[in-house]
């Protein structure tokens, strides 16, 4: 399973169950890479990809459903349990939001393999991290 995260300097993810902040060219940017697949989310994400609802599959389970090379857009679920994550691409804000929820990934059993930046729609930098399991 490929899992996709938006998260601050910190590792947060959420404050007060809300999400810390959005960027149009983030989703964007997803959409491109997809490759004629679906991005498995929550409902809790769906405002997010409403322009691009033909490029996802709304599932509140996506993650105990995902399989093999599935791709997830996860924002309000752990995720150390899932031992079938192979990979991760992580959005940065590059600033520390106020956060009570943070990304629970080891990322000591990934490596960096990419690390580019762009600017975003309302970030003039996001940097684009990815990590594929040792």
């Amino acid at each position: 399973m490929k899992i996709i995260l938006c998260l601050d300097d910190n590792n947060g993810m959420l404050f007060n169950n809300r999400r810390q902040s959005r960027d149009k060219t983030v989703i964007e940017d997803i959409i491109s890479n997809l490759k004629n697949e679906r991005v498995l989310i929550s409902s809790f994400s769906e405002k997010l990809f409403e322009e691009f609802s033909d490029s996802v599959t709304v599932d509140d389970d996506f993650l105990k459903n995902a399989s093999g090379d599935n791709i997830c857009f996860a924002e309000n679920q752990p995720l150390k349990h899932f031992e079938n994550i192979t990979e991760i691409t992580v959005y940065r804000w590059n600033r520390v939001y106020p956060a009570d929820f943070y990304c629970d990934v080891d990322f000591s059993k990934f490596s960096l393999i990419s690390e580019t930046e762009f600017k975003g729609n309302s970030h003039d930098k996001i940097t684009k991290q990815i990590f594929i399991k040792r």
